[in-house]
């Protein structure tokens, strides 16, 4: 794989007439060159991230709030698992609007119903988003993300500029576009046609405290955020601990996450947590465990 990327031939997998889907051949090469062991697409569209996977033999989830891939809404319902790789392509604002055209009923829940007029709360939901699917990547894990320029009525709107650059950048890739319907538009005046799309790639280096450029360098801390699930922050807690930890240490470790100081009886959902979810274990009477990627 090199920093730039063409595909004239769009290879197997998902449905090339679904509008915005990305080559299969930048996923084989994407997932060729790093190897993951666990795949997760949360905007799946037309299960191009699925064939691949299939085809290369790597475990995988992928979802979407169309339906037919579970109905999966990213900006509240909860990441189903952890991930050493997580690929996203998300919508470019209404510029291809998929609820009510590509599948089902306009459903506001989707980003592409959200007009350019809006485009900074756009932005705000990007980066709320890619927030949340950190918080699934193992540490060393990586996001890639592909994103385009838009332009209407003589704007640019660069949302890998705009977005939130979370964790620590490792590479830019840019891909050429083929047999785009803009393609066939024939513009006029001083207009350059987007012919090139960015994926972003980010590494998870710490478990808790993350890189975040926006317009200036700054840092998440997820143990101040209110809205992070408690599934989350107990695996953020003893990711933080080194990967086990006894009950007590546990316990103390996530007083200081603001999401868990609202519970009548932390403890017992601390236990709740560890005894339900598939991504802990028990080590011993009261020692609990973190399991890798495998």
């Amino acid at each position: 794989m090199k920093s730039v990327v063409s595909y004239p031939e769009r290879g197997e997998g998902g449905n090339n007439k679904y509008r915005g889907n990305c080559s299969p051949r930048l996923l084989e090469d994407l997932f060729g060159f790093y190897r993951p062991k666990k795949v997760f697409d949360p905007m799946c569209g037309s299960g191009t991230t699925h064939d691949v996977c299939l085809k290369l033999g790597i475990d995988h989830d992928v979802l979407d709030l169309n339906p037919q891939y579970g109905g999966w809404d990213a900006l509240r319902d909860e990441i189903p698992g952890v991930y050493d790789m997580i690929f996203w392509h998300p919508p470019y604002a209404d510029i291809i609007k998929y609820s009510g055209y590509m599948w089902g009923r306009p459903d506001q829940r989707d980003l592409s119903q959200i007009p350019l007029s809006k485009y900074p709360e756009f932005i705000k939901r990007i980066n709320f988003i890619q927030k949340k699917l950190f918080t699934s990547l193992s540490r060393g894990g990586r996001i890639a993300i592909l994103v385009g320029d838009i332009k209407k009525n003589g704007r640019l709107y660069s949302m890998q500029r705009d977005m939130a650059w979370i964790g620590t950048p490792e590479q830019v890739v840019i891909k050429a576009q083929h047999n785009c319907w803009s393609d066939q538009v024939n513009y006029s005046g001083k207009f350059i046609p987007i012919v090139h799309e960015y994926l972003l790639i980010f590494r998870k280096d710490d478990c808790i405290v993350l890189p975040c450029t926006v317009s200036v360098q700054t840092e998440i801390n997820w143990k101040k955020e209110e809205r992070l699930s408690w599934r989350t922050a107990v695996r953020l807690a003893l990711e933080g601990l080194g990967g086990k930890a006894d009950l007590h240490k546990l316990y103390k470790e996530l007083e200081s996450f603001a999401a868990t100081k609202k519970h009548s009886d932390p403890q017992a959902k601390v236990r709740q947590v560890l005894q339900t979810k598939p991504e802990f274990y028990s080590i011993d009477r009261g020692v609990w465990g973190l399991k890798q990627v495998a």
